[in-house]
């Protein structure tokens, strides 16, 4: 019985093992961006499947992703373009979008690469180009 009674508790403790590990990317810049983003699979199925899910929000300024969270009436990216594992954004100057809202750093597996002014970044560029804030990653364009 106190075998089964730990196991319980064990499995109790790490359910709450999640943390959030957001993706922004924030644009300082004096002018609107395209950005492509590739995802790992059918992107075009999963939108279409849950469409709330996949929501780019963004805010027409630079904020710390905190600030961000606070925010309770995000405004919303239309998407210019979707293919079957790619969907083409227009981020607006001086503005904060967040690109995927995850958990353990999950979209690390889900995005493929990220596409900015012609550059192409997978996660491992992106992850050495970013900057970690308690636990969330801010790609800033510059």
């Amino acid at each position: 019985m106190t075998t089964g009674f730990l196991s319980f508790i064990f499995i109790l403790i790490f359910l709450g093992c999640s943390y959030s590990t957001d993706f922004y990317i924030q644009n300082l810049t004096g002018t609107k961006r395209i950005i492509t983003i590739n995802y790992h699979y059918p992107v075009s199925k999963a939108i279409n499947n849950d469409s709330v899910s996949f929501g780019f929000h963004y805010e027409n300024e630079i904020l710390s992703p905190k600030a961000f969270r606070k925010i309770k009436k995000l405004k919303s990216l239309e998407k210019i373009e979707m293919k079957d594992s790619a969907i083409v954004l227009e981020v607006p100057p001086n503005s904060t979008t967040r690109i995927d809202k995850s958990y353990n750093g999950r979209w690390r597996y889900m995005i493929k690469s990220v596409e900015v002014d012609g550059k192409v970044f997978n996660t491992e560029d992106l992850q050495n180009k970013t900057k970690f804030i308690s636990n969330d990653y801010i790609y800033k364009i510059e």
